[in-house]
């Protein structure tokens, strides 16, 4: 026989194969048996009211567990998101720092190029300036040459065989050398 105490009531359940056994000589008086009700009912009344009490123990522990793992998913979410946008910002200046470095190397190998396009302008100019005044002082001397030859020899010869000359061929000069 087995007893089943519930908030409505106490119940007795007899076990199959178990033989119940054959009734006491005299059965309690009623009040005796209301008294055990009774201590019964009080008895499953506090072991009621404890687990309850545990219940609501355990639920207040969850639910400060559950606050502490919130909170400290929270620091933890704010710690990601701090370090998150510390790197990001780190990565934005690394990035500008390349940015500025490629500006600053693009812009010396363009200025370097300026540089030498501008001495080789002048060089340019240099020679150009030279070549000018080279071709005129060989104008002068080449002048000067002539007006001394003309000096010495003012009439023109007539080179023999000059009538035979292809044009732009040699002239050979027939006479002593």
């Amino acid at each position: 026989m087995s007893v089943v105490i519930t908030e409505t009531g106490v119940t007795l359940h007899q076990a199959p194969g178990v033989q119940r056994p054959a009734p006491g000589p005299e059965p309690a008086p009623p009040d005796r048996a209301i008294a055990i009700l009774a201590l019964a009912q009080r008895t499953a009344d506090d072991h009621i009211a404890e687990a309850r009490a545990e219940a609501e123990r355990i639920v207040a522990e969850a639910r400060s567990y559950a606050g502490r793992i919130r909170v400290e998913a929270d620091r933890l979410l704010s710690d990601a998101r701090a370090e998150a946008e510390h790197v990001v910002s780190g990565g934005s200046a690394y990035a500008e720092q390349l940015r500025h470095q490629a500006q600053q190397r693009y812009e010396d190998a363009v200025g370097g190029l300026s540089i030498k396009r501008e001495a080789l302008q002048r060089q340019i100019e240099n020679l150009a300036a030279f070549d000018h005044e080279y071709r005129h002082r060989i104008t002068l001397f080449l002048q000067s040459q002539l007006r001394a030859l003309w000096a010495e020899q003012p009439q023109v010869v007539e080179v023999p065989g000059a009538e035979e000359q292809a044009p732009g061929g040699p002239v050979e000069l027939a006479g002593p050398s």
